[in-house]
């Protein structure tokens, strides 16, 4: 809050020195309601829906919490990994709207650390829970007869492309990704400070390039990024998609929306389901 609030002042600030202008301080920039579903709710989405709260051990032995969303004559079953600091009781209700009209099933866990999961994250723990969440989906007799998709947004982006480089995935999603952390950071440094700026990466972030794996993934892939991301730029969704090796790929960028809303809207479901259509195609 106290940091909203400074950027507010500051934003104010900027205004009033630069133009005369409107200011609108609305109570949507104070109060922030939890985004969690309910049955009900997913039911009036979909009416074959079931909600399943599920736990698994992760590789050290610690708890990781989650929700299995499962549907009749499912086409496919989504691993959703959420951004940073995703939890199920709060921010669930966007990707759920947007995906489970698709006829999918879904899986999403709280990261370590975070909502109901035990533990403390880092980057190296977070990608190997990642692989301890596709293996659960792998082994679940209820949802592994269906294709498995990975879809990532932005951290979550950087842990669905590590799993593709350990296990065989059949479609990968990203949104709001990065290509790797040092052209993120180039991408939002001015050029003119960028003389007077020395950054300094620890080895964990270095590891997060999706630029890399995207070289080498050949499966489908979705690519989605917000027309005015300022978070990862437009231009990091247009880099992956043109040094991605698939054939089967698509860029979707959402008109108007910023980091967190690219879900929102009509215009994603098209994109989606050419995905599921390849899917098909490629299990034939």
């Amino acid at each position: 809050m106290k940091a909203l609030c400074l950027n507010l002042v500051l934003s104010m600030t900027l205004l009033i020195l630069t133009a005369c202008t409107t200011i609108e301080v609305k109570e949507s920039h104070f109060i922030k309601p939890d985004q969690g579903i309910d049955l009900t709710t997913l039911q009036n989405i979909n009416n074959t829906a079931n909600l399943n709260p599920i736990e698994i051990t992760a590789f050290d032995g610690i708890k990781l919490r989650g929700t299995l969303i499962t549907v009749a004559n499912a086409k496919a079953t989504i691993v959703y990994f959420g951004g940073n600091q995703f939890r199920v009781d709060i921010a669930a209700k966007q990707p759920l709207e947007a995906l489970l009209p698709l006829q999918t099933n879904i899986v999403m866990f709280d990261h370590r650390g975070y909502g109901k999961s035990d533990g403390s994250p880092t980057v190296s723990n977070l990608k190997q829970d990642a692989l301890s969440i596709f293996d659960y989906v792998k082994q679940n007799p209820r949802i592994n007869n269906k294709p498995i998709i990975l879809h990532g947004h932005s951290l979550g982006s950087v842990i669905a492309g590590y799993v593709t480089t350990k296990r065989n995935i059949d479609g990968l999603v990203l949104e709001g990704s990065i290509t790797n952390i040092q052209e993120m950071t180039d991408t939002r440094v001015p050029w003119y400070a960028k003389p007077f700026i020395t950054i300094n990466y620890s080895d964990g972030l270095l590891e997060f390039d999706n630029l890399k794996i995207v070289k080498q993934y050949k499966s489908p892939l979705l690519i989605i990024t917000g027309e005015n991301d300022t978070q990862t730029p437009i231009s990091l969704a247009k880099s992956l998609f043109k040094h991605a090796a698939s054939s089967q790929k698509q860029l979707y960028i959402a008109s108007g929306k910023h980091h967190g809303d690219t879900l929102n809207g009509t215009e994603l479901k098209p994109h989606y389901e050419v995905l599921l259509t390849q899917l098909t195609s490629s299990s034939l």
